[in-house]
């Protein structure tokens, strides 16, 4: 089934994972990972290119099992950045012949693989993407793409990202997935100004629990999103206590859903890292709410 057609009449409960880079580790890991979250019976599961897009092949792969496997919809990640049309179109097959019916389209990071000099792409952007896969396979995948609450780091400011967020819309992307956050409060504010500004799609909230202060620095060399103080007081005070720091971020993660839900989100997207046991305390944490939401 498409999402969007799913969106049509549900809020959305959904995880994110990754292809392991080792592909013998690929469905020993993934298959328990996906088995733990359909337990908390997810709408759609994401799957990630992996590390600068070096894991196309698991990606589909990793769909196709979801799709056999599991009650939820996968929704596949396809990107641009040094793609061909011969390429996309490989891609999409193999997605439609195994069933696969969403697509998350994205501009994407540059392939380990890729040497300097001219780089051999017929896309620029994700909505060129998007465009074209519309046109090829018309009717067969229903498309999503990305947003930025904190705006895209390459954006000059945030009005003329969601600018751009429109050009996706209209490229026919039919839902979005933010970008992590923290800080509800950006969220709201960020989801008033793209609903003034003639976006009409449900847009998803992405939710990364942290769990250790290196990940959290990480996230925000990576994307620039804002921490509220607490949370860093709470990260500096515990930063050598490991259980601590999970304690803190199963608390503050739970939260930041609980208050999500109750200012009546289109869904809640969790970016999973493929910790299945913490993704299950979790939602263990919130389950009464979450059932009664997203039923």
């Amino acid at each position: 089934m498409k999402i969007s057609e799913i969106l049509t009449r549900k809020k959305t409960l959904s995880f994110e994972i990754f292809p392991p880079k080792r592909e013998d580790e690929t469905f020993t890991l993934i298959s328990e990972t996906i088995k733990q979250m359909d337990s908390w019976s997810p709408d759609f599961i994401s799957v990630t290119y992996g590390a600068l897009g070096n894991t196309l092949s698991n990606t589909t792969k990793i769909a196709r099992y979801i799709k056999e496997n599991s009650k939820a919809e996968p929704l596949a990640h396809i990107t641009c950045v040094a793609s061909t049309t011969t390429k996309v179109d490989e891609v999409c097959s193999e997605l439609k012949e195994y069933g696969v019916e969403n697509l998350l389209t994205l501009r994407g990071d540059m392939p380990k693989n890729i040497v300097e000099g001219p780089i051999l792409s017929d896309f620029k952007h994700a909505s060129d993407l998007a465009r074209y896969i519309g046109w090829k396979w018309n009717g067969v995948f229903s498309m999503a793409g990305a947003c930025y609450p904190e705006k895209h780091p390459e954006a000059p400011n945030l009005s003329t990202d969601i600018k751009y967020m429109k050009i996706k819309q209209d490229s026919g992307m039919e839902f979005f997935n933010s970008q992590l956050f923290f800080d509800n409060e950006v969220f709201y504010h960020f989801l008033l100004k793209a609903r003034k500004a003639g976006i009409t799609v449900p847009i998803i909230p992405g939710i990364m629990p942290v769990t250790n202060y290196a990940q959290l620095d990480r996230m925000i060399q990576i994307t620039g999103c804002n921490v509220p103080i607490k949370l860093w007081n709470y990260f500096d005070r515990y930063k050598d206590d490991k259980a601590a720091l999970e304690e803190i971020g199963l608390i503050f993660t739970s939260y930041q859903i609980l208050d999500l839900i109750s200012n009546d989100v289109d869904g809640i997207h969790i970016y999973s890292m493929n910790k299945s046991e913490f993704i299950n305390r979790l939602m263990e944490n919130i389950s009464y709410i979450a059932t009664e939401f997203f039923k």
